[in-house]
Formats: C-alpha cells, structure tokens, sequence
C-alpha cells in the first residue's frame, strides 16, 4: 500500500534546499529526463528505474506532467523499478541446448564456435526466457511537502533509504537525510545553550558500547 491507500509504512526524510522559483515547468523536464523505461526482452537491460505518475504507474505511455505531480505545497510521484529475475544457470542451460540442437542439426564442430558466437547464442536464449518472463516489479510513493521541507517515501529497506533518495537528490536538486532523532534534533531552532549540550551528549546512555570504546582510546591516548 501507498500514499493514496493511506499505508502508514513510511520513512520521514529531511530536505536541505529550496524548491526551484518554477517547479512545475523545472520539475516536469527533470521528471521526464528520468523517466521510468520499460523493459524488452529483445532489450540488454535486466533492470530499468524511475518516475512514473502516481496515480497511474503502470500506464507506461502517460507523461509525468505537472498537473500529476504539483499540487500545490505538495510534490507527488511515484519511483517504479522493474527488474528480470532469471538465474544465471538457467540461461546456461539454455544455451547448451540451443548449442546441442545446432551441433545435432547442422553437423558442426562445437571447437569451431567462437566466443562472440556462443555470447549471440546466449544473448537469445536470455531473450527467450524474458520473453516468457514478467519482471518483478516495485513501487515507492514519494511525498515531499516543500515548505515544511519534509519528505515521506512509502518504501523500506535500501530501496527507500539510497535508490529513490538518491533520485529525488538528483531530480530536485536538494539534499535528503532520514529523519532520525539526532537529525530531527540538530534541526530544530535551538538557543546556543540547549546546541551546545546537544552537540556534547556522550553516547554512553544509548551505545554503551561505544562510549566504552571511547574511554579506552583517550586512556591509550593519555599513556
């Protein structure tokens, strides 16, 4: 489930930066540079990511324009990667057999095929099992409220914490950070007292292992 089925399955994300003067004309041809492609199976990739409308994410003809994003604070799209999940020994045996029906067939050598030869039998072996394949899909809803510099992707996982926050780093220009408590805590207006104690709490309450650590590299350090 995602932003429009109400999930509460999300990650808080921090945004450094300001929102461009005229996000819907900037925002719209940086959306579509990145644009989700689908994937072929007369294709190389076995992997293809990026945007796609929210609302409709896998109308893969639809165009990510302004008026599927921009809502008025509010910028919503969604991150869709699609990705060929064939093992590697699969697409071997494939190929041995095409090999064999040549051999079998046509009366050749298996010495005489060369390297590009049996790479071309592969390749359309690969080709083949796509063909019969669907790709494993998955799908990350991405809120960002831009005045309250606020970030929310309906996702988990490495999916969520570096590939769609490395795109919207590089779609939006700006910088994300996972809200943790230290980073919510850092961000907040704090007087140069309350920073200051902030910035020279010890870990021990949290991580006595660390601050253990710690002790023992300023004892080495004083001997």
């Amino acid at each position: 489930m995602g932003a429009l089925q109400g999930s509460l399955g999300y990650l808080r994300f921090l945004v450094t930066g300001e929102p461009a003067s005229n996000a819907g004309a900037s925002y719209e041809r940086s959306i579509s540079s990145r644009r989700f492609l689908p994937l072929t199976p007369a294709g190389e990739p076995l992997e293809s990511a990026g945007w796609v409308p929210l609302e409709a994410p896998f109308d893969d003809e639809r165009p990510v324009t302004r008026d599927l994003f921009l809502f008025g604070e509010l910028i919503a799209v969604c991150y869709r990667e699609d990705r060929y999940a064939i093992p590697r020994a699969l697409i071997k045996r494939e190929a041995r057999k095409r090999l064999d029906k040549i051999v079998r067939e046509e009366g050749k050598d298996p010495k005489s095929f060369g390297r590009a030869f049996l790479k071309a039998v592969e390749a359309a072996a690969l080709a083949e099992l796509k063909a019969k394949t669907i790709p494993r899909t998955r799908l990350c809803d991405v809120i960002w409220h831009t005045t309250r510099g606020e970030l929310r992707v309906f996702g988990r996982g490495t999916l969520a914490t570096e590939r769609v926050a490395s795109l919207v780093e590089r779609t939006f220009q700006v910088r994300v950070e996972l809200a943790s408590y230290p980073a919510r805590a850092f961000g907040l207006d704090l007087g140069s007292r309350a920073g200051g104690v902030l910035d020279r709490l010890a870990p021990g309450w949290l991580f006595p292992d660390a601050a253990r650590g710690q002790d023992n590299a300023a004892d080495e350090e004083a001997a």
